[in-house]
């Protein structure tokens, strides 16, 4: 932090609201610092080795909780709320849990078809999260297929390989007896 002043968010957060990030930090089983800018950085750390609990504690402190819900028109503190403008709700789980069962083919038809409807409802909010949902989705699924498929390969290339040296080891052997 440069001379008191907030640089990011969580300098933000932390300036403002010094005695509560320091209750986070301790929640977390850390001391925490005295000095502002070093509880900051304490702050970044915990946020780098824990992730998202702590992102969610820092959300629930912020000095303009309240203004940014709503201004981002949540009218009370739902707890799917993140501030990142992301669109992730409960029925994304369910798609999620749904998408899983799905084959890489399915993924990509379901893909196709709801990118069509949301072309069809550009308005509807719930209907574009449900394309990046299953896009992300045929992504996530497309990258370990991908992966799998290399590790046979090298499997495959080793076992030939492994053969190869083993023929090699057997006719010397018969040259030397």
């Amino acid at each position: 932090m440069c001379k008191g002043k907030a640089q990011n968010r969580i300098d933000y957060i932390v300036l403002q609201k010094p005695s509560e990030a320091a209750k986070i930090v301790e929640k977390y089983g850390y001391e925490a610092p005295k000095k502002v800018d070093e509880l900051a950085k304490a702050v970044k750390l915990l946020v780098k080795k824990k992730g998202e609990p702590v992102i969610k504690d820092l959300i629930n402190i912020h000095p303009e909780k309240k203004l940014i819900l709503e201004v981002s028109g949540h009218k009370s503190d739902e707890s799917n709320y993140c501030g990142c403008h992301s669109s992730y709700s409960g029925e994304t789980k369910e798609l999620l849990d749904q998408l899983s069962e799905l084959s890489v083919n399915d993924l990509t038809q379901l893909y196709e078809d709801t990118k069509k409807k949301s072309k069809d409802k550009p308005e509807d909010k719930t209907l574009m999260a449900e394309v990046e949902t299953v896009w992300d989705e045929l992504k996530r699924r497309k990258k370990q297929t991908e992966k799998l498929e290399k590790k046979n390969e090298e499997s495959t290339q080793s076992l030939w390989l492994k053969f190869g040296l083993f023929f090699l080891a057997g006719v010397v052997i018969a040259k030397i007896s």
